[in-house]
Formats: structure tokens, C-alpha cells, sequence
């Protein structure tokens, strides 16, 4: 045993040599997906399922289907969700005048359609953002469409003319999953559904083009609250989005607070981060992959390090709370507590630069793509709950209300 694990040792540093050798720095190598130095995890996402909160990346999944082939308007599915708005589906018959929205809004259904130039909206049924499948069916009777919820009827809503007649042409019906079909709809919603979609049946029609051989569009079998970020994505906010800025140059009594519930899969990435208008890191905490430290960066210097607990690697959840005020920097990381001094220039500075307009605010990761943060993740910062859907900037493939059940943040193991 002891000749093997030798061999392994001296194996991976000659490799490391090499890349270091090639000019690869070996302190920013990226951990690969089947290298279970952290914490792996069973990612196994069910191919008979379809996510839906692939929009924002530009992945929006589209049926289409003649007019003259349907025989039947009648669709069902289940639906699982954390989210609390978002849309589920969009179809429309060849014009923006004439549209049908299903969507959730303030965790209950919502239901949209065109009425000539204008547009009924209708709000009901029972709460849909529990994390629970919920049977949805639209079936289309007389005049009027209704939707059910696990076989009871929640919302009806009268067909307009335009759409009667529209439905007597030979175009083409267009559904759009979890994303809209055009921008000159006003729909007022926020457009990415973080959600899942089973057991669909689309008017009796071939629907294969949903089962995608792709694993973002898939997925997980259970997922638990928080926002999972896969290590290649981050989101942006501006300030203003947790509170009201500053003006007051002379003010000592601006606060920076933050709270941080997390759970790595990876030992590394940025977990926070503020960027001057000129993209420049002014602060930043982030986890050290080398030395297994918790790292503040201010401007382009280490401001302070503190070693993380031995759970961070072992699927255990971490809690962190950060608190920035004149003089001080307090960082509390697993109960141990750590005050660092706060020069006056540099509180003003990251004062002016957290009132500056064209800052940002990243959690996850930074603009560049390196070292993004992997694993589930729940924040608040300056007292207000960090929702995703009301980031500026978001790449990746980030779900921004649901983990898989593995990376559970609850149980604060």
C-alpha cells in the first residue's frame, strides 16, 4: 500500500512539473469534473425531463406546428419549481396580436393573452413554488381556455375574435418553453423559469425535439433552495439593488454587510466581488485551491486571509458573514472571528467606489471567467436577499433558485 500510494505521489509530481515545465500556472489549474479533491457529487440529471431556465444563455426550446395537422388544443405536463416568477410557456399564431402567456408570478400561476390591442391578465390557482410537481393542463373549449392545477380548474379566461380566426388559417402554431417569442410583447415578467418539465403532452403532437441530448437541459431528480453556480459562470448587480446609494461624501456611516450560506464542491472560486467602472477588482473575498484559505483582495493587494474549517471539503455547509465600516473589516467564518484595521483612505475609497455609477457587484465568479465559484450558494447583502433574476450581467449555466438535493445549505452539517 505504501509503495503504491509512493508511485502515485511521484507520478503527479512529475506532472505537475511538466505543466509548470509548459508555462501552465499550476496555482490556477482548474479541478476537473471527475477529480474528487473536494467534495463530488452524483450530478445525475433524468433525460426525460426538460429545464427551463435555459433563456438567458440564448437555449430556448421551440415547437411549431401547422395549423391544419392540429386536431386537438388540448396540452398537459407537470411542472416543479422554487422560482417565484418566470415564464412556463409562450404561444402565439403568426403575430404579436394574438398570443397566449402561461406563466408564475408571485409563486402562483399567471395567465396572459391578447384581447385585440390589448391583453387580460389573470392571477390565481394555488401556490406553485414549493418544489413540488404540480399537473398542469390548458384545454381549449368553445370559446374560452382554461388551466388546471392537479385536475382542478384554477383560471378560465374568453378566447379573443382575432384568435377564433386566427385558428381557422393555415399557419403555424409557435410555443416557446420558458422564454418569450418577441420583445415587442409587453409581458412584464421576469423571463428565465427556474423549473423542470416532465411527462409532457403537446396537443397530441411529436414533441421529441424537447429530449435534447444535452445535460443543461436536463434535470436534477430533487433539488433543495439556493442558486447553483457550475464553476465556469458568475452574475452581476449594480449597488442600487441592495439599497440606496450615498451621496453624502463627508458620511462615515456607510456599511458593507453580507452574509454567505454555501456549499463547495470545488475548494476555489470568487464568492464576492466589486468591480470599478473600469472592471478593476476593488474588493474581493474568494477560497485559495493551494492553501485552503478564505482571501481578501482589496484593490490589487491581499488585504487579510483566514483559514477555512477542514468541513469545507467534506459536503458540509458553511456560513460566512462579512461586515465592512469605518476602521474595521470583521470577516466570521464557521464562529471563529476575525477583525482586521481599515485605513480612512481605503474606507473612502471603497466607499466612493461602491457609489460610483458603472460599479458592480459579482457574486460567483468575475467577468473574465476565472476561478468561478462551484457549488450552491445563498446570499444577502447589505440586509436584502440576493435574487438572481435581478442580476444585470449573468453567464453560465447558474439555476438561480434550486440546487440539487446533494448540495443542501439547510442542514448546516
Amino acid at each position: 500500500m505504501r509503495l503504491a500510494l509512493t508511485v502515485c505521489l511521484a507520478q503527479l509530481a512529475v506532472q505537475l512539473c511538466v505543466l509548470g515545465a509548459l508555462g501552465i500556472p499550476v496555482d490556477v489549474l482548474r479541478i476537473s469534473k471527475d477529480t474528487s479533491v473536494c467534495y463530488p457529487f452524483e450530478e445525475y440529471k433524468d433525460p426525460r425531463t426538460l429545464y427551463t431556465g435555459n433563456s438567458s444563455m440564448g437555449n430556448v426550446p421551440i415547437l411549431q406546428y401547422k395549423l391544419t395537422d392540429l386536431t386537438s388544443y388540448e396540452s398537459e405536463f407537470e411542472l416543479r419549481t422554487l422560482d417565484p416568477e418566470g415564464i412556463i410557456f409562450l404561444g402565439d399564431i403568426g403575430a404579436v396580436t394574438n398570443w397566449f402567456l402561461l406563466a408564475v408570478q408571485k409563486r402562483h400561476l399567471s395567465v396572459q393573452t391578447s384581447h385585440g390591442k390589448d391583453k387580460v391578465i389573470v392571477n390565481a390557482g394555488p401556490l406553485i413554488s414549493d418544489g413540488k410537481w404540480k399537473k398542469i393542463a390548458i384545454v381549449k373549449q368553445e370559446m374560452e381556455v382554461s388551466v388546471s392545477v392537479d385536475g382542478e380548474e384554477v383560471v378560465s379566461v374568453r378566447q379573443s375574435q382575432e384568435s377564433q380566426e386566427a385558428e381557422l388559417g393555415d399557419g403555424f402554431l409557435r410555443i416557446a418553453i420558458g422564454a418569450s417569442l418577441s420583445n415587442s410583447i409587453p409581458l412584464g415578467i421576469n423571463v428565465p423559469l427556474d423549473a423542470c418539465m416532465r411527462n409532457w403532452n403537446w396537443m397530441n403532437q411529436n414533441s421529441s425535439v424537447l429530449l435534447q441530448d444535452s445535460l443543461t437541459l436536463r434535470c436534477w431528480d430533487n433539488i433543495v433552495p439556493g442558486s447553483f453556480f457550475p464553476g465556469d459562470g458568475h452574475v452581476g448587480f449594480l449597488p442600487e439593488t441592495f439599497g440606496n446609494l450615498t451621496t453624502k461624501t463627508g458620511n462615515d456611516n456607510w456599511t458593507l454587510s453580507m452574509e454567505l450560506a454555501f456549499r463547495p464542491v470545488e475548494d476555489r472560486g470568487v464568492l464576492f466581488a466589486i468591480l470599478d467602472p473600469h472592471n478593476n477588482v476593488s474588493f474581493s473575498l474568494s477560497l485559495n485551491p493551494l492553501t485552503k484559505d478564505l482571501v481578501l483582495h482589496l484593490k490589487d493587494q491581499v488585504f487579510g486571509s483566514s483559514s477555512t474549517l477542514p468541513s469545507l471539503c467534506l459536503g458540509e455547509s458553511q456560513y460566512l458573514q462579512l461586515q465592512v465600516g469605518a476602521g474595521q473589516v470583521i470577516t466570521e467564518l464557521g464562529g471563529d472571528k476575525v477583525t482586521r484595521q481599515l485605513e480612512d483612505r481605503d474606507y473612502h475609497y471603497l466607499r466612493a467606489v461602491w457609489n460610483q455609477p458603472g460599479t458592480m457587484v459579482y457574486l460567483g465568479g468575475l467577468p473574465e471567467g476565472a476561478s468561478s465559484f462551484h457549488g450552491c450558494l445563498q446570499a444577502k447583502i447589505r440586509g436584502v436577499d440576493v435574487d438572481l433574476d435581478l442580476a444585470r450581467v449573468r453567464a453560465g449555466d447558474i439555476h438561480s433558485h434550486s440546487c440539487p438535493s446533494a448540495l443542501d445549505i439547510r442542514d448546516r452539517k
